[in-house]
């Protein structure tokens, strides 16, 4: 992939990005994927002064730099418990984030910054929370089980039927009294 412009309006995107999310947020890179930058050339030279900007993540890989998508796939870890949010333009680093239920995935595709709906495994681990999760209380449950018992005792009552009705009397004429002269 290509690299960025170093002038590259990076206040609009930080924004949009606040926007997406509803509220503040922390952008971090990690001393891996600088160094990698770094050593692609002038090339990347634009991306490297930007990602320079943001406050570096220890990761641990200090002495022993790793690429970045590794040193990416190791912070996430099994279930990304630091709710990272990755913004790559590598397609294989996407593809295996997508893998991992709660991992957000993000990219730049011309001078726009997209944001991927939730993965299919993300979608799943989801739904299967939604479903395991008591989402009543007690009392909730106590007061749904008088309902039911009243509700039930109820007969149901017979409405009476509706049936069609003659014309507005504002929008008719009025009828013509006849003269009958009696002469």
């Amino acid at each position: 992939s290509s690299g960025i412009n170093a002038e590259w309006p990076l206040r609009p995107g930080l924004d949009q990005i606040k926007k997406y999310f509803n509220s503040d947020i922390k952008i971090i890179t990690t001393h891996c994927a600088l160094r990698e930058l770094y050593q692609l050339g002038p090339a990347m030279s634009g991306s490297h002064k930007i990602l320079k900007k943001f406050p570096r993540h220890k990761c641990g890989h200090e002495n022993a730099a790793l690429e970045a998508a590794e040193c990416f796939k190791v912070m996430i870890g099994e279930g990304n418990t630091n709710h990272y949010i990755i913004a790559t333009q590598d397609e294989g680093t996407q593809q295996y984030l997508r893998s991992i239920p709660g991992v957000p995935v993000m990219y730049i595709s011309g001078s726009t910054l997209y944001l991927e709906s939730p993965s299919y495994q993300s979608r799943k681990k989801a739904e299967k929370l939604f479903t395991n999760q008591d989402l009543l209380t007690a009392y909730e449950k106590e007061t749904l089980s008088k309902l039911n018992i009243t509700t039930e005792s109820k007969t149901i009552v017979n409405r009476k039927r509706k049936r069609p009705k003659g014309p507005n009397p504002l929008s008719c004429k009025k009828k013509k009294a006849k003269h009958n002269p009696e002469s």
